[in-house]
């Protein structure tokens, strides 16, 4: 299982209920991927790495809710061509006009990451589809959400994505953590000696 590989890696071991899906989720008109929603529920608000952030269902932390990046892709491709360029050749996900991009994640480098939404497919199902930056090149993977998360952190030929540095191993930076961490931090929490769970 992909996420108990994620946790092993990472060290981590805090789980977290959490608010539930339910409300956005009736909003979106789909079920969200089941795994998502256990590594929201498995990992408190944070970034993987300090790198890969999930959505989440509230603003609680900091957090940027996946409803409200939902309602600013829709608004920006609405601004005429140059708006709905922006998510060429996909689009936006609408209730009434799927299939369409679904953003789950973001990444300090200005990365967004998405699921191509398709309502006739199960949810955990889905692809993803990434990109660097804006105006980069979209990548489509056949994968899970939590495939995709390991692969990010673990995997050094998962590009361009990666962001593994072999012998230095991944962590979980929890939103109550000094960010950014200093130098000492990053090392000791990616420290390949590391002793079981993270310091968190």
């Amino acid at each position: 299982m992909w996420i108990d590989r994620i946790v092993e890696v990472t060290g981590w071991r805090q789980g977290t209920e959490g608010p539930g899906w339910k409300q956005v989720e009736a909003e979106l008109g789909v079920a969200l991927p089941a795994d998502f929603k256990e590594l929201s529920r498995r990992f408190v608000p944070g970034a993987f790495s300090g790198y890969l952030s999930l959505l989440r269902p509230t603003d609680d932390h900091f957090d940027t809710p996946l409803l409200s990046m939902w309602h600013g892709g829709r608004q920006v491709a609405g601004q005429g061509e140059s708006g709905a360029q922006i998510f060429e050749p996909y689009g936006i996900y609408r209730p009434d006009a799927e299939p369409g991009l679904l953003q789950w994640g973001t990444d300090i480098s200005e990365g967004d990451h998405f699921w191509l939404v398709d309502r006739s497919a199960e949810p955990d199902r889905w692809p993803v589809v990434s990109r660097r930056e804006a105006g980069e090149s979209w990548h489509q993977f056949d994968m899970s959400t939590a495939e995709f998360v390991y692969r990010m952190i673990a995997d050094p030929e998962f590009k361009p994505f990666t962001v593994a540095n072999p012998p230095r191993l991944p962590f979980y930076l929890p939103h109550w953590a000094p960010y950014p961490p200093s130098v000492e931090e990053w090392e000791a929490l990616s420290n390949p000696n590391r002793e079981g769970r993270t310091r968190w």
